[in-house]
């Protein structure tokens, strides 16, 4: 009888672990799949200015990045809420998200000399701003979801990607 009984528990502690775990990789998955993005259009951007890419596959790309950014945004929406733990998990991958929408940033200043003389800068700005506008459906999203004493940190670090893209539009806004 006792074994079943510790079966029982060892089984409900289990169950209730579980969902916790897969809430933290959703969230992880969000952020993985956010800078997989990015990283294909830093890319598209690079062969854009050396000549292998359009303009038009820059703005594909970017439009791409949008849609995943606003799915992730909608899908944290509905994910469990974070403990501690598992929010101070997510703070390395939401800096290397920072740090990887820096250089992203950072290559499509670069190539605005490019999508000038392509007469595609509007666009450019276009899609910097609908990714601003997703970045901060996230960090609205996320922050709710983690312990009240976190919330703050967690929209500051968040906020640290709208600042990035924000430094974008500013550059295309002049």
């Amino acid at each position: 009888m006792k074994f079943a009984g510790l079966l029982s528990i060892a089984l409900a502690t289990t169950a209730i672990a579980e969902p916790i775990k897969r809430a933290l990789a959703d969230y992880q998955n969000v952020f993985n799949a956010i800078s997989a993005q990015v990283a294909v259009v830093e890319g598209v951007v690079t062969n854009y200015v050396g000549g292998s890419a359009t303009a038009d596959d820059v703005q594909d790309a970017s439009d791409d990045l949008s849609t995943i950014i606003n799915n992730g945004a909608t899908s944290i929406s509905g994910f469990a809420a974070l403990t501690n733990l598992e929010a101070l998990s997510l703070v390395s991958p939401i800096q290397t998200l920072t740090g990887d929408v820096g250089d992203l940033v950072d290559a499509v200043i670069a190539a605005e000399p490019n999508f000038i003389a392509d007469g595609r800068e509007a666009d450019v700005l276009a899609s910097l701003n609908a990714q601003k506008t997703g970045s901060e459906a996230v960090r609205d999203a996320i922050t709710p979801k983690v312990p009240a004493a976190l919330q703050d940190i967690a929209a500051d670090l968040a906020q640290g990607i709208v600042d990035e893209i924000e430094r974008g539009i500013a550059a295309y806004s002049d």
